[in-house]
Formats: C-alpha cells, sequence, structure tokens
C-alpha cells in the first residue's frame, strides 16, 4: 500500500509536468511564432525551474518529515490557486517577441504565467523518493516510475489532449490534476509519518567533488543532444509537425530504462555499441543525408537514444547511497539545464556563422565515454596518429574536389543520385571505416570524429558553395551558390526561400514558387490590380516584382535576418529598384497587421507556409477574421499552401467561409515541367478567396483556377488545432 501511494503521486505529479510544458508552447504560438526556438526556449525554462525545485528538495529533505510534508502541501495548494487564476489565452501584447533574441520576454512571460504551478510540481519527484527511502532500501525505481508518467503524458498531449482539448480545457486539467495530487502526497507522507529521517550529516561519506562533475557531464550531454537533435530534426531532415515528440519520448525513456532495470551485462554492451552508431550517424551528418527520410531520421534517433542509455547508465550505475538521493538529482538537474542553456543561449552566440556545431559537438563528446570510471588518456602515439588521419582527411578532400564535380542543377535524378554517392563514398567513406577501426581508443576516435566534422563543413554540398551562413533565435540561413553557378538561393535547414539567376539581367524574375507562368503569377497577373498589398513573409522578395506604378506593398517578415539577406546583402535584388513602393515591416506579421487600420488592403498574401513547419497562428479564425478585417469590401486573399505532409486547402476553406460575409476558395496546384524545373521552377499549391465572384476579375474565368467546396471538419481555433486533422492521407 505504501509504495502503491508513492507510485501514483509520482506518476501523477510528472504526467502533469508534461501537460505544463506543451501548453506553454502552445500558449506563446500567436506571439512568438511557430519556430523550434520556442520549444527550445520552452525546454530550458522548464529544466531551470526543474533544477530550482531539486534545490528545494535537497534543502527541504534535511527538515523533520512532517514539517517537509506541511511546507510541500502548502506550495503545491499555492500552485493550484496559480493555475485558478490562469486565464485560456495569453495577451500577445504582452510578450516583447519582435526582435532577434527574444528569448528573455519568453522566459519573463513564462515565470509570471506558469512559473508558479510548475515550481510546485518540480521537487515532487525527488522529495517523494527522500521519504520512501525509510520504507524501502531501493527508491530510485520510483524515479522509474516518474519518468513512465512524464512519458505518457507526453505521448498522451498530441494524440488525445490537444486533439479534444482547448487551452483553457487544459487549464482545467492542470488546475484538478493539482488538486487530485494534494490528497496523493498527503496520503504518501502519513503512510510513513512514524519514520524517523537522519541528518544528512551522519547519512554516510560525502560524494567526492570528482564523481559530481562526471554526474554534471553525464546529465548534460543527453541534454544538450536531445536539442540539437530535435532542430536538426525538425529543419533539416523533415520540417514535419510534432516530430519534436520523439527525441524528447526516447530521452524520457533512457530514464525509465536505467532507473528501472539495466543490468551491467547489458550496461557493457552499450558501452561498446554506441560508439561504433556513431560512425554511420557521423557520416550522416557530414553528408548532409535526407533520404529515404525515414531511415535517416530513425538513425537519428536510435543514435540519440543508444547515447541517452549510455550516459544515463553511467548515472544510474554510479548512484550514491538513498540518503545523498536529493543531492544527486540536484546535480542531475544541473546538468540538464547547463545543456539546454548551452544550446539555447551560448550556442547560437558562439556558432552565429557555423550552424549547428553544437549537434557534432555533443557526438564527438559522448564518443569519449565509457562504462566506468576508467580515466582518458592521450600518448604522444595518438597525437601523431591523429595528425595522419587528418592529413589523410585533407588529401581526400583535395582529390574529390578536383576529380569529382558535383552535378549541374540541369541533370537528372538519377546522375545527381550517383555524383553525390561517389563524392560521399571517396570522400568520408574511406576515412569513416578508418575511425571505425578504433572505437576502443576513445580519444582518438573522438578526435577522428572530429575531423570529418570538419571536412564535412568544408564541403560544399547538395545547395552549393555557401556564401554567407547566419543563425538567430529562428534558425540557420545560408546564402549559396549552385554548383553550376547559376543560381544563387537563400537555404533554411532543407527547405529553401527563394533563389535568383546570376546569368541573367537585373531585376530578377520571380523563380520557384513564383514565377509567371505559375498559379501565383496567373493570379496576381489576372486580378483586379492592387493598390495596397500586404503580403505575410519576405523570404528574398520575389513577390515584390509583381508591384506596379502606384501602387504600395507592404511585406512582414519576423525573421530580422531574413530582411538583411533580402535586402542589404548585395546577394538578392528583388528589393532594390521593384515597379512599385515597397516597404518592409520586422515582426510578427499578425501582431502588426493588428495595427493597421480596418479595410486598408486590396489583397492580402499569405506566404508564411512554403515550409513544412507552418505556423499555426497564422491559420486559425480568429487569424482569419483579422484578415477580413484589414481588407476593402473587395478585397481578397491569395494564400500560399504547398505542404509536404498537410493537406491544408480544406482547412482554409472552411475557415474562408466561417468569415461574415463569407469567403469561397479557388485553388490551382501546378508541376512544372522538367524543362521549367531546370529554369528553377518548383510545384506549388496556392488558392484565392474572395467574398464575390466579381472581386476576382478575370481569374474568376480561368480554368486553372478551380472552386473548393467546403467539406465538414473542425475549425482551428488560437485555443484549439489539431496537426491529425490535415495530416495527408499515407503520409
Amino acid at each position: 500500500m505504501t509504495a502503491l501511494a508513492y507510485g501514483a503521486a509520482v506518476f501523477v505529479s510528472a504526467a502533469l509536468v508534461m501537460l505544463v510544458q506543451p501548453l506553454a508552447g502552445k500558449t506563446l504560438l500567436p506571439a512568438a511564432g511557430g519556430t523550434p526556438a520556442v520549444w527550445s526556449t520552452c525546454l530550458v525554462f522548464f529544466q531551470a525551474l526543474l533544477l530550482a525545485g531539486y534545490a528545494y528538495a535537497d534543502r527541504l529533505a534535511r527538515l523533520p518529515l512532517r514539517r517537509q510534508a506541511a511546507l510541500h502541501l502548502t506550495l503545491l495548494a499555492l500552485g493550484a490557486t496559480a493555475a485558478f487564476a490562469l486565464t485560456g489565452r495569453a495577451d500577445p501584447d504582452s510578450i516583447p517577441a519582435d526582435s532577434e533574441w527574444p528569448v528573455g520576454g519568453l522566459l519573463a512571460f513564462l515565470l509570471v504565467y506558469l512559473g508558479l504551478p510548475f515550481f510546485a510540481l518540480a521537487p515532487t519527484s525527488p522529495l517523494l523518493q527522500s521519504w520512501f527511502r525509510h520504507a524501502s532500501p531501493n527508491p530510485y525505481w520510483l524515479y522509474a516510475a516518474g519518468n513512465v508518467g512524464s512519458l505518457l503524458g507526453l505521448l498522451a498531449y498530441p494524440f488525445l489532449v490537444e486533439p479534444r482539448l482547448t487551452i483553457a480545457g487544459q487549464l482545467t486539467a492542470l488546475r484538478w490534476g493539482l488538486v487530485a495530487l494534494l490528497p496523493l502526497i498527503a496520503l504518501a507522507a502519513w503512510r510513513t509519518r512514524h519514520a524517523t529521517v537522519p541528518t544528512l550529516e551522519v547519512a554516510g561519506v560525502p560524494v567526492p567533488l570528482r564523481v559530481r562533475l562526471r554526474w554534471l557531464v553525464l546529465a548534460a550531454l543527453p541534454s544538450s543532444w536531445l536539442m540539437s537533435a530535435t532542430t536538426h530534426l525538425t529543419t533539416d531532415i523533415a520540417p514535419v509537425p510534432l516530430l519534436w515528440v520523439g527525441p524528447l519520448a526516447l530521452y524520457l525513456l533512457s530514464f525509465v530504462v536505467v532507473f528501472a532495470a539495466w543490468p551491467e551485462p547489458v550496461r557493457r554492451a552499450f558501452g561498446r555499441a554506441t560508439p561504433m552508431a556513431l560512425v554511420f550517424l557521423t557520416v550522416a551528418l557530414v553528408t548532409g543525408g535526407t533520404e529515404p527520410m525515414a531511415l535517416v531520421a530513425g538513425l537519428h534517433l536510435a543514435c540519440f537514444f543508444a547515447a541517452a542509455l549510455l550516459c544515463h547508465g553511467e548515472l544510474a550505475a554510479t548512484r550514491p547511497a538513498a540518503a545523498r538521493l536529493t543531492s544527486f538529482y540536484l546535480t542531475l538537474s544541473a546538468g540538464g539545464v547547463l545543456g539546454g542553456l548551452f544550446n539555447a543561449l551560448a550556442a547560437p552566440v558562439l556558432f552565429a556563422h557555423l550552424g549547428l556545431v553544437e549537434y557534432p559537438l555533443a557526438v564527438v563528446l559522448v564518443a569519449l565515454v565509457r562504462p566506468g570510471d576508467t580515466p582518458l588518456s592521450f600518448p604522444k602515439r595518438d597525437f601523431a596518429w591523429c595528425l595522419g588521419f587528418a592529413a589523410v582527411v585533407a588529401g581526400l578532400f583535395a582529390a574529390v574536389t578536383h576529380f569529382v564535380p558535383p552535378p549541374p542543377d540541369t541533370a537528372d535524378a538519377a546522375e545527381v543520385l550517383i555524383a553525390r554517392v561517389a563524392h560521399a563514398g571517396l570522400l568520408f567513406g574511406l576515412p569513416a571505416a578508418l575511425a571505425f577501426g578504433l572505437v576502443l581508443r576513445p580519444v582518438r576516435f573522438a578526435v577522428c570524429l572530429a575531423v570529418l566534422f570538419a571536412a564535412g563543413a568544408a564541403d560544399a554540398g547538395p545547395h552549393g558553395e555557401t556564401l554567407l551562413r547566419t543563425r538567430n533565435f529562428f534558425g540557420t540561413l545560408r546564402v549559396t551558390r549552385s554548383s553550376d553557378g547559376r543560381y544563387v538561393r537563400l537555404v533554411h535547414g532543407t527547405t529553401q526561400h527563394g533563389q535568383e539567376r546570376l546569368d541573367e539581367p537585373l531585376p530578377p524574375r520571380p523563380l520557384m514558387y513564383y514565377y509567371a507562368t505559375g498559379p501565383a503569377g496567373r493570379a496576381l497577373a489576372k486580378l483586379p490590380a492592387p493598390r495596397r498589398v500586404a503580403a505575410v513573409g519576405l523570404g528574398v522578395g520575389a513577390l515584390a516584382a509583381y508591384s506596379t506604378p502606384g501602387s504600395h506593398w507592404t511585406f512582414y517578415e519576423i525573421d530580422p535576418a531574413v530582411v538583411r539577406i533580402a535586402r542589404d546583402s548585395g546577394h538578392f535584388h528583388s528589393l532594390q529598384s521593384p515597379p512599385g513602393r515597397v516597404d518592409v515591416v520586422l515582426g510578427d506579421a499578425r501582431r502588426k497587421l493588428a495595427a493597421e487600420p480596418d479595410g486598408t488592403f486590396d489583397l492580402i498574401v499569405l506566404d508564411a507556409f512554403s515550409s513544412d513547419a507552418i505556423p499555426v497562428h497564422l491559420l486559425t479564425a480568429e487569424a482569419f477574421a483579422l484578415y477580413a478585417r484589414k481588407l476593402t469590401a473587395t478585397g481578397v486573399l491569395l494564400v500560399h499552401l504547398s505542404n509536404r505532409y498537410l493537406d491544408l486547402p480544406p482547412l482554409v476553406a472552411r475557415l474562408g467561409a466561417a468569415q461574415d460575409p463569407p469567403f469561397a476558395l479557388k485553388l490551382d496546384e501546378d508541376s512544372p515541367t522538367d524543362r521549367e524545373r531546370a529554369d528553377g521552377k518548383f510545384p506549388s499549391t496556392w488558392a484565392v478567396l474572395a467574398r464575390r465572384p466579381a472581386d476576382l476579375g478575370a481569374l474568376d474565368r480561368d480554368p486553372h483556377f478551380t472552386a473548393l467546396p467546403v467539406t465538414p471538419g473542425p475549425l482551428w481555433r488560437d485555443d484549439f488545432s489539431n496537426l491529425a486533422d490535415v495530416w495527408k492521407r499515407g503520409e
């Protein structure tokens, strides 16, 4: 009965922790956009609060049990009271997110909005384990139970909670969950009310500083890798919504495995196998491999899980006596915070012009981890060997770059595949095989992986030579020149956001999704000539070519780096001398549009969805009501809906039909010919929404644009959205 009471309390508290975190991220969306950095910021914030909670538990554990129970129940009651005071939706204007580094504003908002309820939950698991050590010789199994609760809470959110509950409903669940937790903790405390709690001063030999530092590093590495892998998967592999769930679920599962049952032979086996797996991951990273998507994503997830098991397995194997339990968890939490802070705050500044360096860095450091506490050595012969390895890689790089040129953009898919396999095999295959043979020498092996990563950074890759690279809160942007020298491109992850021809006179003609004979070009040519246009999303400013003398176009762009690259870098020229007046407004488009007078625009172009990770807050009923107010009585919406994974047109049709008066939707999906693709044109899907057919002008008679009927289905709102509703069948 005692074990059940403790297990239930720890399980429920951990599940509530996992409800608070995605709830916070969802609450931030209307103000901060849908960037992966928002999730990273939330993760760091909650890691920091967990650290504060664990420090609180460590201090509280020094008091008599009854005082501990009274104080913690009081804290939980305050947290529940604060949760009942929360509103269902935060005021976007309370979050100063319109800057290049809005982290401070986001953290301040989270602290005020959800800080007290989360802090009340944070110390519950270590505190109850410290109580339970007087009823069981092994209280650490409760840590596994808590992570099971966290794991189930995490998986339940996107598949059970989000599809069924609004933000107000989720807050209600949090409130009553906190209320339900109070009697569970009171019951657990009552079951051990007669226990005599020894003070920590007589509870055993203090843990050496060297051991604590090792705990700190072993906790920091998986935390850093978690955020790195999540960022890489959601930007460079596939911007698939909800893909962030996978790494975090595996991170939690690793704690469950190692603290519940992790036999010594298995621990040793993982210690030998994980470094070998890192070789394959290194090759995937340095070659920029993304296809087949499922296989590559699976490799990243499998290697992360193996690394987490390795590091967390070492933590579980070296955990102290139960009397030092709260101090142990405090150190683990501090390591997690350090790893998260490094990725969220330090790395974007330190590696501003280098990209996602923290991911390779985590791989190299994990390569040094082995079971046991064996000191690392680096004899002189290892130094000489590493210099030789670097010389081999440098020689191969020079030879391959000279004799195996990348395929031109006009090559067909088979030629491109053969050329890339040959290029990657020669440049990275042989060095990877040599590194594979050195897994038993940790330092030598880690240095070889670092050399491979350096070679990969110098390789041009499939997008061509990097001319400029910059990084901020919103991600890493690159300006590249194609291998045949015909194009300059703006690339974010694996998504191109614009390109221009270098072998044609200025001004540049629109390419990619915006070419004149495609849906966007046809629409802008046949719609009644607009005088005032709002364009959400800038890219390289290709749409500015469709402005006309006397017209006024305003582009809204949330990322300052995109504005600098499109307007000031000298690589792109669409904004240099457009036919009409063109202004660029920095900030979240929804917030900036709200400040414009109603009835201002003849046309609003929504072009924030060409990347598959869509900003959900721009596709809600409240957002479309805002667009309708800002349009003139005859105004039109032009929406770019290209997406590999989500079927957005039916949702947009419902959103348009819900307005008063309703908007009807016409859709054009275009797939360029091979000749057009060689000319820089991409397939795209565009929708036009208008109140009346007459508002479309000549476009109403264009056979390419066909009416899309409104189908039954839920409407997304600011407090409710479910990506499963629009997931493409078979994806």
